[in-house]
């Protein structure tokens, strides 16, 4: 679990290297100008819905769910089902290891290059299966 932490805090810190802060970070705090934000979840809890990623991280509209795990960490089956269906509904949902970061980091920052592009043009990542490091676990 602390390997998962670590890894959450090293995205959370890159995040906002570029732009994107907690939802609701005041704005005299963003070193950078923001085009976007994240929202961690937190399962477990009474009222959180079960399986849901653990993060929302948006970048000029477009937004990724993200499950994070571990080297070792594998997705629960409600985990895998969920982020296959927020795939098969047209968004952009992914298991992402520590190793798959300079993956990520590439897809955040086409997606900060593409603001000119029209949004159905960018659904071409529901089509990748970019590793097994950063899974968006297509049917």
């Amino acid at each position: 679990m602390a390997g998962e932490k670590n890894f959450e805090n090293r995205l959370k810190k890159w995040l906002e290297s570029e732009g994107i802060y907690p939802l609701g970070e005041p704005a005299d705090r963003m070193a950078v100008p923001p085009c976007g934000y994240y929202e961690k979840r937190w399962g477990g809890g009474r009222y959180v819905k079960s399986g849901l990623p653990d993060m929302r991280i948006v970048v000029c509209g477009i937004a990724f769910e993200v499950e994070l795990k571990d080297t070792h960490g594998k997705p629960s089956d409600l985990q895998k089902r969920n982020i296959k269906q927020i795939n098969r509904s047209g968004g952009i949902g992914l298991v992402l290891y520590p190793e798959g970061f300079d993956t990520f980091k590439s897809m955040v920052k086409g997606v900060k290059t593409w603001l000119d592009v029209p949004i159905a043009e960018l659904k071409h990542f529901a089509g990748v299966r970019l590793s097994t490091s950063c899974n968006m676990l297509t049917d």
